[in-house]
């Protein structure tokens, strides 16, 4: 068991992929995986055995090679996964596209490309550099270029909102790993139709299935014990932030105006509602989002609010899940200067939040991608100060870079720091 950076509190979790986040664990989205647990393993193998008695009921998992029918051709299926000597794996993927959602991936996977910058972080959290021969056009763009360095010589395969198909065939890759909602599989997946490449969705961002999604790439590419070390290590602090604000009553809960991305005062009134990743942070971090029952913008999730209705709803913190900053940032200047807009707004500056400085600013590197956890950190500390003194966000965000990134830790992610 390792040791948390908190004092003195040791706490090991998972994260629940097919509902809200939970302690009791997360489910890799894999056929074979019947009991639909985080792994595939020989419990497996004793549930089919149950289902195949009548003694308990089947699950859609159970069903390893979807042929309808539960039976001994399933568990020899769970045999080969277990040994790592199957043919192929079916993955059930968190795509808003129906018939996206289940991919059948020949097994095995050498040679993939990777169209955005959470999945090329993704797949250094599990070592699995070494597999990939194409990349999205994202990944050499500006910073991006320095940080994904030992991936910025390859190839490029076009935006990860508009793939080079061309460049994609011309690659020839077992795998191509898009985004779960861009592009739309009108430009992906049906032109990449019978050339013998799979295309799997995979976001690595959201709260309720990122866990899941990290364990189903370690399947994927060969990477379990990597998958499950990165899982373990995010999950102890999901689990340690969900167990504290579970004790905290709802009414006790500061209520907090989310702001989705903002980089200039034309922008403060762009927020998050439910089921987008800012209204989920906010959520699991132990705050009430005045904004949760709105609805707008892109998926519904995304409304553009009235500034004067958020001084009505009076929120007692402020956040921005998209500011400036981020690795390569040498100062606090932009930051600040946001921070000053905010605080000094017309009529943001009528809330308490305002009023008390309990406004913070974040950076899409830290509030998305496989280190969301890391945002999530620092609001659970922001929004319950008294519950979280002991947390340490800067702390394990430093451990997350050098243990899964391979660098140093540098730059600006917050805003104010302390």
């Amino acid at each position: 068991m390792k040791k948390l950076l908190l004092v003195p509190l040791i706490v090991i979790c998972a994260l629940s992929a097919f509902s809200a986040a939970s302690a009791a664990g997360y489910t890799l989205p894999i056929f074979g995986n019947a009991n639909l647990d985080s792994a595939i393993d020989e419990s497996d193998i004793a549930y089919v055995n149950d289902v195949i008695a009548s003694k308990i009921k089947s699950t859609e998992l159970a069903d390893a090679n979807r042929d309808g029918i539960v039976d001994d051709e399933d568990i020899k299926q769970i045999e080969r996964i277990i040994n790592s000597t199957e043919d192929h794996l079916v993955l059930k993927a968190f795509t808003i596209y129906e018939k996206a959602e289940f991919v059948t991936i020949p097994m095995p996977v050498e040679k993939i490309i990777i169209l955005n910058l959470a999945c090329a972080e993704a797949i250094r959290c599990i070592k699995a550099e070494d597999k990939v021969i194409g990349i999205g056009s994202s990944t050499v763009e500006g910073s991006n270029k320095d940080f994904f360095s030992d991936l910025s010589s390859l190839p490029t395969t076009g935006k990860w909102s508009e793939p080079d198909i061309e460049a994609i065939l011309r690659l020839q890759p077992d795998l191509v790993i898009a985004d779960l909602r861009t592009p739309d599989t009108e430009i992906l997946e049906d032109k990449l139709e019978g050339t013998g490449i799979t295309v799997i969705r995979m976001g690595f961002t959201y709260p309720d299935y990122s866990l899941a999604e990290m364990m189903a790439l370690g399947y994927i590419l060969g990477k379990k014990d990597e998958a499950r070390e990165y899982t373990n290590f995010a999950g102890e602090y999901i689990d340690l932030i969900e167990s504290r604000v579970s004790a905290i009553p709802v009414e006790k809960r500061p209520k907090v105006y989310p702001i989705y991305s903002s980089h200039t005062t034309g922008d403060l009134g762009k927020s998050g509602s439910n089921g987008s990743i800012v209204d989920m942070l906010c959520g699991l971090a132990g705050g009430v989002n005045i904004a949760h029952n709105l609805t707008g913008g892109t998926g519904g999730m995304y409304p553009t609010v009235d500034l004067e209705w958020v001084v009505i709803e009076n929120p007692q913190i402020i956040f921005t899940w998209g500011s400036p900053g981020g690795y390569y940032a040498t100062n606090e200047t932009e930051m600040t200067q946001l921070w000053t807009s905010i605080v000094d707004s017309k009529e943001l500056s009528q809330v308490s939040a305002a009023k008390d400085k309990r406004v913070y600013l974040m950076t899409t590197e830290i509030a998305s991608r496989p280190r969301w956890f890391v945002g999530l950190s620092y609001l659970a500390k922001w929004f319950n100060p008294d519950q979280f003194a002991d947390l340490d966000p800067e702390a394990i965000h430093k451990e997350y870079l050098e243990k899964f990134q391979g660098v140093g830790y540098q730059g600006a992610f917050v805003y104010p720091s302390q």
